[in-house]
């Protein structure tokens, strides 16, 4: 059974504001990287494409979930999250993530359960 840090999420509910995105770095033009050593257990690093104005809005919890993604076994090269991230269920919503078939997990909520 795989267990994710979940005191993020405890912050979040308790009112504290997580600010670890100091952490991540420009890995390209309008690609903000999460570094394999952001949070450990992470298998992959973490890639969130935002440009300058999105970077200014991005979730402090929306890069946790994305770090957390980064966890889950058979994931296979990176974690990513588009521009309209923002915090989900599980995966923040605009995450993305590919798995080995041999060695990964299905998460069909992923996401969340609200979209019908």
């Amino acid at each position: 059974m795989l267990v994710v840090d979940t005191s993020v999420w405890i912050d979040y509910f308790n009112g504290v504001e997580n600010t670890q995105t100091d952490f991540l770095h420009l890995a390209l033009e309008n690609t903000l990287e999460v570094p394999k050593d952001y949070k450990p257990g992470m298998r992959t690093k973490g890639i969130i494409f935002v440009d300058e104005v999105l970077e200014k809005g991005l979730e402090a919890h929306s890069v946790e979930q994305v770090a957390n993604v980064a966890m889950l076994p058979g994931i296979v090269s990176a974690s990513i999250a588009m521009p309209d991230i923002h915090m989900g269920y599980g995966f923040a919503i605009g995450g993305v993530a590919a798995f080995d078939i041999k060695d990964g997990i299905i998460s069909p909520g992923g996401v969340g359960y609200d979209l019908n």
